[in-house]
């Protein structure tokens, strides 16, 4: 049997955990798709991550390359951010037997992935915050034996395949509206005239790559067209809204689509020159132009930040 550290204090009805030091780690927790969550870093609760925790920070890299005849070395072509996996050790227990089988069958439960990508969350003592969609892949088939499992307690080593390696930050919102004073706000001033929308704001993305925003778009309006001139990518609407219309133009990778009102596909309404561009990192400087407006048009945008690092 491993030497172990006991930590102070004891569980409800004054029973110790297994002999274990909980690590010294941002609060770590598991949401499976159907929201129920396990905090799996507070040993007052019954669970405790353990040593050997990988895939928190950098993701690693693919690299395409071409070689020629005579000349030594390679010349890059592209670089692509590999999908991540993510280990978590963890030791949980309970104080009596029925309670801890109930207590490992229910966790159990959430970790299937045919319930669709759960989310792992690594949160600071100051409460921020980033998230990565992830599925779990192996690591709780079950090893029993004195260094992995009682009565009461087990470990097991959870392994998690996430499709993309970039951590999440909070939601950045932003919000355009035509004031009475002919202005947009709470950017750049966007000058309202001739019906006519023309405004140049500055979106600044803190993230570490790029970030694709949801642009809802609430009439109305007879035409649209929002440009990154950081990037010079744009997209075009080229039929009208309504006074009633809201219209969603979600850029986000594999999830591109644009809705009218909730049910409508207005895909075929994007200009064929269309690109549903992103944010980079830091400025970027963009165009709204907005034609046959009024006071009650109004343009939102929402993204989430991407990270290299939890």
């Amino acid at each position: 049997m491993p030497i172990f550290v006991r930590p102070s204090g004891t569980t409800p009805d004054g029973y110790n955990p297994p002999p274990v030091f909980p690590l010294e780690v941002p609060g770590v927790s598991w949401t499976d798709a159907q929201g129920r969550s396990t905090l799996l870093s507070d040993w007052e609760t019954g669970w405790m991550l353990q040593p050997g925790i990988r895939g928190f920070d950098m993701p690693a890299y693919d690299f395409y390359t071409d070689t020629s005849p005579g000349i030594d070395g390679n010349a890059l072509r592209g670089v692509r951010a590999q999908a991540r996996e993510i280990m978590l050790p963890v030791i949980f227990f309970d104080t009596s037997r029925v309670s801890f089988v109930d207590r490992k069958r229910s966790f159990l439960r959430t970790l299937s992935p045919k319930l669709g990508p759960g989310t792992i969350t690594a949160t600071e003592r100051d409460g921020s915050f980033r998230t990565i969609e992830a599925y779990y892949a192996s690591g709780a088939e079950g090893e029993f034996g004195q260094d992995t499992s009682g009565l009461r307690w087990q470990t097991v080593g959870l392994t998690f395949s996430c499709p993309s390696p970039y951590w999440l930050g909070d939601t950045e919102h932003l919000e355009f509206a035509a004031g009475a004073s002919g202005s947009f706000f709470p950017l750049l001033p966007l000058v309202v005239r001739d019906s006519q929308v023309l405004g140049d704001v500055t979106i600044d993305n803190p993230g570490d790559d790029v970030g694709f925003p949801i642009w809802t778009i609430h009439g109305p309006a007879t035409s649209v067209d929002i440009t990154n001139n950081t990037t010079g990518k744009s997209f075009s609407v080229t039929a009208s809204l309504g006074s009633s219309d809201v219209l969603v133009i979600d850029t986000r990778e594999r999830l591109q689509t644009a809705v009218l009102s909730g049910s409508t596909n207005w895909w075929p309404n994007l200009s064929t020159d269309s690109v549903l561009w992103g944010l980079e990192p830091g400025e970027n400087d963009v165009a709204l132009t907005l034609v046959g407006t009024d006071n009650d048009t109004k343009v939102q945008v929402d993204y989430r930040p991407r990270y290299l690092t939890a």
